[in-house]
């Protein structure tokens, strides 16, 4: 990784802090899973492209295929290589190898045949390079609902994970 990416990923995760310290982790109410619902909330610290949004909207797709498949180094191939996940236990990977090291037993595992079931609920840039999204979800078939959040920085690899945590929803 570059010194430039080190920064920038830094300089998000910090970001990423102070927004959800300002909006108590909401992403507004309604359903805002299409581009046009995501227009209508305009993004405090820049914008990006309609084509930087569907690549970023896609990480989702491709991590959760890659759950479904059980495989935890493609998993993490979708993460920058000093990527946090915090589980919803609140356990702590950090970088592609810690997350390997934390999915691939479970998918073995407890976790094996399953798969996630999620919606992006909230979507927005902070910066060009710099996006954060919401999801709500659950592992299917055994899971309760949590709700998500991401992180992604655009580098030399284009859009990556460089953020993620899952917490379990008051419902459940």
């Amino acid at each position: 990784m570059t010194m430039k990416n080190a920064r920038l990923t830094q300089a998000a995760l910090g970001v990423a802090s102070l927004v959800l310290v300002l909006v108590g982790c909401g992403s507004g109410s309604g359903d805002e899973t299409s581009p046009a619902a995501s227009a209508s909330s305009p993004s405090p610290g820049g914008t990006g492209t309609a084509a930087d949004e569907a690549e970023v909207r896609g990480l989702l797709d491709k991590i959760n295929h890659a759950w479904a498949r059980g495989d935890a180094a493609a998993y993490a191939s979708f993460h920058t290589p000093d990527a946090d996940l915090i589980d919803f236990r609140g356990t702590h990977a950090r970088g592609r190898q810690e997350i390997i090291g934390l999915l691939q037993p479970a998918f073995d595992g407890v976790l094996e045949n399953t798969r996630v079931q999620a919606r992006i609920i909230g979507f927005r840039f902070l910066s060009p390079q710099v996006a954060i999204f919401h999801t709500e979800g659950k592992i299917v078939p055994t899971g309760a609902d949590s709700i998500q959040t991401f992180v992604a920085t655009k580098g030399d690899r284009g859009w990556l994970i460089a953020a993620f945590q899952n917490t379990r929803s008051e419902t459940s």
